[in-house]
This record gives C-alpha cells, structure tokens and sequence, in this order.
C-alpha cells in the first residue's frame, strides 16, 4: 500500500506538500549569505561575509 504524497513529505520534513527553501551557504566561509563572487573561471572563492573590497588606488600593500 502507498502512501499519499503529502503524507511522505509531512513525515520527512514535518510539513505536507511546502517546498522549503534553505538560505544558501558559502563553499569558502560556511555562512549564510545573498551573493557569491567568481574567479574569472567561474569557480566560487567567497560571499560577501568572507571577501573585503579593496580599492586598488588606495591599497598600500601592492
């Protein structure tokens, strides 16, 4: 015997038919952010948690 569709997802995630949406987490830092910086080849190196702009004129260590 099958059970109904709602009552498979109410018991693995306690809610019947809700898609829930998780916060998205950075690959570098592991913290809840909105958005994610690339490298020129598209690979992920940090959030806006993790990364700290820098302006190039102002920058005394380059």
């Amino acid at each position: 015997m099958l059970e109904h569709p709602d009552i498979t997802r109410a018991l693995q995630t306690g809610y019947p038919d809700v898609d829930i949406e998780y916060p998205a987490h950075c690959p570098a830092c592991g913290c809840e952010c909105d958005y994610f910086y690339r490298d020129c080849s598209g690979a992920v190196f940090g959030c806006e948690n993790c990364v700290q702009r820098v302006d190039a004129e102002a920058d005394d260590e380059t």
